[in-house]
């Protein structure tokens, strides 16, 4: 998978507690470092400005030990949803693109009936060499 989300509930620490077995779980049919993984609580509307702060600082905690990036969000009032969407789409997008570069062994792709794109073969290669790193797409 070029993504994996963990969700949970922030008005429910217990389902924070279930995250690292949940990733666990996605993994086992992944590669360790070839996904992006996310954290996410989800509800943020439920909790008092305290108790987010509170249950966010553990979900952070939890995200550094997974590796994965943590984000809030909340579907009633729409907080940092499109956001977290955006993100989610622009990192798979790359990765996917970047994938496909280096399988080509080329630097440039054409989407569908669109705009080829091109990288530089200095900018491809210094990614592949890099951990964690981003061409900064988006």
């Amino acid at each position: 998978a070029e993504v994996i989300i963990i969700a949970f509930d922030l008005a429910d620490i217990q389902t924070l507690e279930h995250t690292k077995q949940w990733l666990k779980d996605a993994m086992k049919d992944n590669d360790p470092g070839l996904s992006s993984i996310f954290l996410v609580g989800s509800k943020k509307d439920l909790l008092s400005q305290a108790e987010c702060e509170r249950t966010e600082a553990d979900a952070m905690k939890i995200a550094t030990e997974m590796q994965a990036e943590y984000w809030s969000v909340s579907s009633k009032t729409g907080e940092n949803v499109r956001e977290f969407f955006f993100r989610v789409a622009a990192l798979a997008f790359e990765a996917s693109l970047l994938k496909d570069l280096k399988k080509k062994d080329c630097s440039s792709a054409k989407i569908g009936e669109g705009s080829t794109i091109c990288f530089e073969r200095a900018t491809t290669e210094h990614l592949e060499n890099t951990p964690n790193s981003t061409t900064g797409c988006c």
